[in-house]
């Protein structure tokens, strides 16, 4: 019995040894995303903590679009963008449709914390739609 045992205790250690350099936060997918530039649209990024950041987007189009809170976070490793893995398997947002105030801005102050938890560091982008399209916003933490 101690001899089965034995060779697959070792087979287990080995198997979770090997997984220990991988970024846990990384799914294997690569981004679904096909990011388009939008005329008149313009973005910014402040107060960016590994936890959360406010965007703003600039909307200078005679007749501006409408936003909702959706967003995604992806990560590039290797010169490739993959998705972040999500806390929580099941999410939604608020369908909100949010508009351009006086300065032709919405601002979003987003706490991705619980969805992603608490991002290392490297080089980010937030997704946002827009339209049927999407458009990125990237960071560094």
């Amino acid at each position: 019995m101690k001899k089965i045992i034995l060779p697959i205790l070792s087979f287990i250690i080995l198997i979770s040894l090997c997984g220990c350099n991988q970024d846990k936060s990384l799914t294997e997918k690569e981004s679904p995303y096909t990011i388009q530039e939008i005329n008149n649209i313009s973005t910014d990024i402040y107060d960016i903590s590994n936890t959360g950041a406010t965007i703003v987007i600039k909307d200078n189009n005679k007749e501006p679009y409408t936003y909702d809170e959706w967003y995604a976070i992806e990560k590039e490793e290797n010169g490739k963008w993959y998705q972040l893995s999500t806390i929580p398997e099941e999410y939604g947002f608020n369908d909100l449709g949010y508009i351009v105030d006086d300065h032709n801005e919405v601002k979003f102050t987003i706490d991705w914390e619980w969805l992603y938890g608490q991002l290392e560091e490297g080089h980010y982008r937030i997704l946002k739609q827009i339209n049927n399209k999407y458009i990125s916003i990237p960071f560094n933490i």
